[in-house]
């Protein structure tokens, strides 16, 4: 049974990060989430990037990661792993906020 976030009203928390698969020069990484997120969740989330990012070509001009389930997903470049966590540890920070999550 999956447990939905805004059910219970607790915040969205990376429980574990494990690299899924490597393609060349680029990696798949997976956070796990303590919840399903709701999908209102997910789209702030989505739209909770920064305004830019630096590094390589790849990770400057790259995709966002999507949230699949209790996960979120992304590819990104094997030199930029870092910075992907980073990022997605920001916006998971600024939808719990905007979501209304990690109140009591």
């Amino acid at each position: 049974m999956q447990v939905v976030a805004a059910a219970n009203r607790q915040d969205i928390a990376i429980v574990g990060i494990t690299i899924v698969e490597e393609l060349a020069d680029r990696s798949e990484v997976e956070w796990q989430l303590n919840a399903t997120p709701e999908l209102e969740w997910a789209e702030i989330f989505q739209l909770a990037g920064p305004s830019e990012r630096r590094g390589s070509i790849q990770w400057v001009q790259g995709s966002g990661p999507d949230v699949i389930g209790q996960a979120v997903r992304w590819f990104v470049p094997n030199g930029e792993i870092d910075e992907a966590d980073a990022e997605v540890r920001h916006r998971l920070s600024v939808a719990n906020e905007r979501f209304g999550l990690g109140r009591v």
